[in-house]
């Protein structure tokens, strides 16, 4: 073989190993806390800035958060048949963050997991979630699981 063909050869391998590998970063939120305040700046806002932030740089953003403690209520649909029935205030900040942990998902790509342990440990059915929440591990599980697929750990608490 020729030595410009080795040449070509090289820099089409070095071209379509580059497309291959693009840039992305990741982050696994570990969603606690309870006060809304905390949660519109340092997850949602946070989330909206980091997107951006990366896009303008041709990087793309990864964002799962995790959701176990107090955060459970605000990621249940079907109020009347959970343990926070005639929670008020809930139904308030339900209105609030519904349509805004929405656009997360559908937009932003943002994927919503929620401990299963704590889940039974206050009678809360999967069925009675937002329909992209996904409830089937642990939160220790999920927060090793994608640190281990080289997510950043972001706590929410």
């Amino acid at each position: 073989m020729s030595i410009t063909k080795m040449l070509l050869s090289g820099f089409v391998f070095l071209f379509l190993t580059g497309l291959s590998a693009a840039e992305e970063r990741k982050a696994v939120f570990d969603l606690r806390a309870d006060d809304p305040e905390r949660i519109q700046a340092r997850l949602v806002d946070d989330i909206k800035y980091m997107t951006d932030h990366y896009k303008k740089r041709n990087i793309e953003f990864k964002a799962v958060v995790v959701i176990s403690g107090r955060a459970y209520k605000f990621f249940i649909e079907d109020l009347e048949n959970s343990p926070y029935k005639g929670d008020e205030e809930l139904v308030k900040l339900q209105n609030r963050f519904r349509p805004i942990f929405k656009e997360l998902n559908e937009t932003y790509g943002v994927k919503f997991e929620m401990c299963e342990v704590g889940m039974k440990d206050r009678n809360i059915r999967a069925d009675s979630l937002y329909s992209y929440v996904n409830s089937d591990k642990l939160q220790a599980v999920y927060l090793v699981d994608y640190q281990t697929e080289g997510y950043a750990y972001v706590p929410v608490n």
